[in-house]
């Protein structure tokens, strides 16, 4: 841990922590211990623990990678687009599913979790509005609300997430792939023009 960054080092103990025993048990006193850091440090850096809080969600906010995609890898077709973002978002998610189930779970306890982690699906709705309406503009999108067709995919993709993360393999057998495949093309299909 000593060769990271001040900052990385108290996210790193916090995300230990807060796995092992708890948000609640992850006081500032324990995060400072076991990053190597005085507790002063941690105030210095994150201001306080809902700092640190802060800190650990943008690591594993999926924004900066959805945006990547925009940028790098949109055909400005609608299936394909939209299948894109959909596996890269199960893949994600998938990828950190440990965290965010942890997540879900302290929040009961720590409503400043669920304030912090609505962030992640707010600035995901943001770039996905932004990403229809430019399609609305090139003439490739029905006249829809955009704002209620981005949560139905969100909710579309969330909620295969946590059946796949909470229920494995025991609600379908379906892959990914497959999964997306079909529902993101009657999605697309209900979009066009």
């Amino acid at each position: 841990m000593q060769t990271q960054s001040t900052s990385d080092r108290i996210i790193d103990a916090t995300i230990e922590l807060t796995s092992k025993k708890g948000y609640k048990a992850a006081t500032t006193k324990a995060i400072a211990e076991l990053a190597g850091v005085n507790e002063v440090t941690i105030f210095r850096h994150f201001g306080n623990k809902r700092g640190i809080l802060k800190a650990v969600i943008q690591r594993f906010s999926y924004g900066p990678l959805l945006q990547k995609i925009i940028k790098e890898k949109v055909i400005w077709d609608l299936e394909t687009d939209l299948y894109n973002f959909s596996k890269e978002y199960q893949d994600y998610l998938m990828s950190i599913k440990d965290f965010v189930l942890i997540g879900f779970k302290e929040a009961n306890a720590f409503p400043e979790i669920d304030e912090e982690i609505a962030n992640i699906p707010l600035f995901i709705k943001k770039e996905l509005i932004d990403y229809l309406c430019e399609m609305k503009k090139r003439g490739k999108l029905a006249e829809v609300n955009v704002e209620a067709t981005v949560m139905s995919l969100i909710a579309l993709n969330f909620g295969f997430f946590i059946s796949r993360a909470r229920l494995g393999l025991n609600v379908t057998q379906l892959s990914t792939e497959a999964l997306l495949t079909t529902s993101i093309g009657i999605f697309s299909r209900g979009l066009a023009p």
